[in-house]
């Protein structure tokens, strides 16, 4: 069981603390609600370049020198942005932690934002952009999201962003942003490793104390459903192997539904060697290097997509192997073997993951930031457990839909249909 203490600041941060017996080290995760779903309606890529510009100094040192004060404790930090979050996740000594705490809480409250700092992550950025369109992977996936999403919404990009919104953000647009989104409330702090509590809240709080308050308003996004097949296949030139997205639109992570979709996920596509389509598309018949399927956990419908890298020659067979698997699954045709393996994969992963604080640190940032209960991890592997065959039948159903969903490929041009 893990004994997990909470405390809410008054500005609003969110800090948890599980305490590791017998560990010298702590992982820190900051989660901010500054992701993708919470970027400027229109302009995606001024989370990244927000939160990467963090990292190029503050108002009271330069990134060379945070970094080596960084160094200095022998600690290690990152920052990344996802669907639903900026996160700060990092590792240091459990008696350098208050240390360790100030450092990141001087790039998140008191960055410098400056043109010379934004200018930095711009050329960046902009080289990523360059790069990925040479890569059949990105170019499948910035498809498929075109194909998915409606413009205006904030998954139908990367979170790399669109070139134009990279290369023309003004530094007053990526002050306004950290200024809205970059904010104690909705903010979760995850502390976990050798520490005692009542002193991680207190260097917390001393760190983060300086963080003023700020209001926004909610963002809510009204339910979207594809209507129709949208396929797209995109020429990728001096390359080999195609790179194939097949997806639908997923769940919210607070649909109650969401664990089952897991399994669901998990029985379908989600590992090589634990679900049906996996094994039958890999390993029996050969047809792709790789094959995997994901839910995305975020505030709205994120993606459900199964990728797979395949020899041009085999690119319809593959696709048409994976909806056979699908149309199985739908119908109800599930051996008990495979649920069975399914549940025991989600629920090892889970096991392991609670043997580093690190993981320890992810498992709890999930169940705090969507606020999915204070026994969640508690609950969460009888949840996985209980899932039915029937529920399984229900969830693909209603949403890995036969004839309504997106389809990108990109690579090489694809031989004349036989």
């Amino acid at each position: 069981m893990i004994d997990i203490r909470r405390r809410v600041f008054e500005k609003g941060l969110k800090v948890a603390v599980v305490a590791i017996p017998g560990l010298r080290s702590v992982s820190a995760v900051l989660a901010m609600e500054a992701g993708q779903f919470f970027e400027p309606v229109g302009r995606p890529g001024v989370a990244r370049l927000t939160a990467q510009a963090l990292l190029r100094g503050t108002q009271v040192r330069d990134a060379a020198a945070w970094s080596d004060a960084l160094d200095g404790l022998g600690a290690s930090a990152r920052l990344d942005v996802g669907s639903h979050a900026a996160v700060f996740a990092g590792q240091c000594l459990a008696d350098d932690l208050g240390a360790f705490l100030e450092l990141i809480a001087e790039t998140v409250v008191t960055p410098a934002l400056a043109n010379e700092g934004l200018e930095f992550v711009r050329a960046q950025a902009l080289a990523d952009l360059e790069e990925a369109k040479k890569d059949t992977r990105s170019v499948a996936d910035k498809t498929w999201r075109e194909l998915a999403y409606p413009p205006g919404h904030p998954f139908r990009t990367r979170s790399i962003g669109d070139e134009d919104v990279v290369r023309t953000a003004s530094l007053a647009e990526i002050r306004e942003h950290h200024h809205a989104a970059i904010r104690p409330g909705g903010s979760v702090l995850v502390l976990a490793g050798g520490l005692d509590p009542d002193r991680a809240f207190a260097l917390s709080e001393r760190a983060f104390g300086a963080w003023a308050a700020r209001d926004r308003p909610a963002r809510t996004l009204a339910p979207l459903r594809l209507d129709r097949v949208q396929r797209r296949a995109v020429i990728v030139p001096d390359k080999t192997q195609s790179d194939v997205v097949l997806g639908w639109l997923g769940l919210p992570r607070t649909d109650p539904r969401f664990t089952k979709a897991q399994v669901t996920n998990m029985v379908f596509a989600a590992d090589t060697f634990a679900s049906r389509a996996g094994q039958v598309v890999r390993d029996q018949l050969g047809l792709a290097y790789y094959v995997f399927s994901t839910i995305s956990g975020t505030a709205s419908q994120g993606p459900w997509t199964v990728r797979m890298g395949v020899n041009p020659e085999n690119v319809e067979r593959a696709i048409a192997v994976i909806f056979a698997e699908l149309k199985k699954i739908r119908d109800g045709e599930i051996a008990d073997d495979d649920l069975a393996l399914a549940r025991d994969k989600l629920v090892g992963e889970l096991e392991v993951g609670r043997e580093s604080p690190g993981g320890v640190a992810a498992m709890v940032l999930d169940a705090e930031l969507f606020r999915l209960g204070d026994d969640h991890l508690e609950r969460y592997p009888r949840e996985i457990r209980a899932v039915t065959k029937d529920d399984i039948v229900a969830i693909a159903s209603e949403l890995l839909s036969m004839d309504r969903y997106a389809l990108a490929i990109a690579g090489p041009e694809l031989p004349p249909a036989s």
